[in-house]
């Protein structure tokens, strides 16, 4: 691993501005193409506020904090980055001390990243726990340019779109969303079983 890092040197060429780091943490998330985190859609607008993009589907406002270990913290996305880099190539480790005066922040938001930085790495995409928020959306293109052969035909629900199942963890705000073929009691509860702790309370909104 270590012949495979980059020397501090190098991770400041490469990221010299918060910019340069959006877009980075956006092509690493992304691969070039927002999805949307509340809902999983890939019918993105970009909003005038740079990093910012909005759901057509869900009509969410999201950035690429959103759903990770930066969601709703305020320390810039370059200096996210430096600490990730000194926790992974630190050979005897950081200390919270260490890191603030490094990056120029209190000790407490060096703990913080530090803290959430290390969770993320010790667990393989956790499980959501303790009270989760369930709902359900549906997302899809007009009907009306479609042969009527091909329409479905009218009824109660979302007719001809897709439907999208959300889990958000309360407190930490971190979802994960899903397709879904339908909505029945059986599938909800399969969603819930593969990505909800056992113990959890869910609430269907």
């Amino acid at each position: 691993m270590c012949k495979d890092t980059i020397s501090v040197y190098q991770l400041f060429e490469k990221f010299p501005t918060e910019e340069s780091a959006r877009l980075w943490f956006e092509n690493q998330r992304w691969n070039g193409a927002p999805v949307c985190p509340h809902c999983g859609s890939s019918n993105i607008a970009t909003l005038k506020r740079v990093g910012y993009y909005e759901c057509r589907g869900c009509k969410e406002k999201f950035t690429v904090r959103v759903g990770t270990v930066m969601h709703r913290s305020h320390i810039p996305l370059h200096k996210w980055l430096y600490a990730m880099y000194s926790i992974v190539t630190a050979r005897k480790g950081i200390s919270s001390l260490q890191l603030s005066k490094e990056l120029g922040i209190r000790q407490a938001s060096a703990w913080f990243l530090m803290h959430r930085i290390r969770a993320a790495c010790e667990s393989n995409d956790p499980l959501l726990q303790n009270v989760v928020e369930i709902d359900e959306t549906y997302v899809g293109g007009k009907e009306k340019n479609k042969h009527r052969s091909k329409k479905p035909r009218a009824g109660r629900g979302a007719v001809g779109k897709q439907a999208v199942v959300g889990i958000r963890e309360r407190g930490t705000e971190t979802v994960k969303a899903s397709t879904v073929s339908d909505t029945t009691r059986a599938t909800l509860h399969s969603m819930v079983v593969d990505n909800v702790e056992s113990g959890s309370n869910g609430l269907l909104r």
